[in-house]
């Protein structure tokens, strides 16, 4: 077990000055802007009055979005801590850098008000749509060696739900079918990026054995001549 002495103690000033940073914020935007900090800090049921269950099935896929993100960005993260080059890697980060700006999007409604900024909806949809063909095309190029049927399906469901999202059918049941296939899309997407990290972790890791493997052979061989 390590000592306090041992521990890396860079993270406790970074945490701390993350808090306060975001505790700033608040203040500011209460005492200068008059948004009162009570409707930032309590959960968004709460203020509206509204049950819990309330957008279950949108929290979901904000959940889904965060935990394909973080994987697949910590995968990235650790390959090129390893020394890892070449196109793995990069799908990686991006499907992570995606999946982490829906995720914002969808947690925080960013599309639907970028028009106060000036941006057109459907300009932050082409910007997101381009990402996530980038993403895929860079992917697709070592399709072969992945579990590529997942992305495809991902592509297929989230290109559908944009689809009904921007026609806005006026017909019973249109949000439904269009969170249905977004969710379908998402969990689509985890699926492929957890695979995907797996799959060069392990990989990774095996050549590592089978290299330490051959070096120790070779070492048993000069010991032994």
């Amino acid at each position: 077990m390590s000592t306090i002495r041992d521990q890396e103690w860079i993270w406790p000033p970074v945490i701390l000055g993350i808090n306060l940073v975001l505790l700033g914020a608040l203040l500011v935007l209460d005492l200068q802007y008059g948004v009162d900090y009570w409707d930032l800090v309590r959960d968004t049921n709460a203020i509206a009055g509204q049950p819990a269950y309330f957008g279950f099935y949108s929290n979901l896929g904000v959940l889904v979005w965060a935990i394909a993100a973080s994987i697949a960005l910590f995968g990235w993260r650790i390959l090129v801590s390893l020394g890892v080059s070449g196109r793995r890697p990069l799908v990686l980060f991006l499907g992570g850098l995606f999946a982490g700006i829906a995720c914002l999007d969808d947690l925080f409604m960013l599309h639907e008000h970028a028009h106060l900024i000036g941006i057109p909806e459907r300009m932050v949809f082409a910007g997101y749509a381009l990402l996530f063909l980038v993403f895929a095309a860079t992917a697709l190029q070592d399709g072969h060696k992945t579990q590529w049927t997942l992305l495809v399906a991902s592509l297929a469901f989230l290109a559908l739900s944009t689809i009904v999202d921007l026609l806005r059918p006026h017909t019973h049941g249109s949000v439904l079918v269009e969170e249905v296939l977004k969710l379908t899309g998402i969990v689509f997407l985890a699926a492929y990026l957890v695979t995907l990290s797996f799959q060069a972790l392990t990989e990774r890791r095996v050549s590592g054995i089978r290299a330490q493997a051959s070096a120790d052979s070779r070492a048993g061989f000069e010991r032994s001549r």
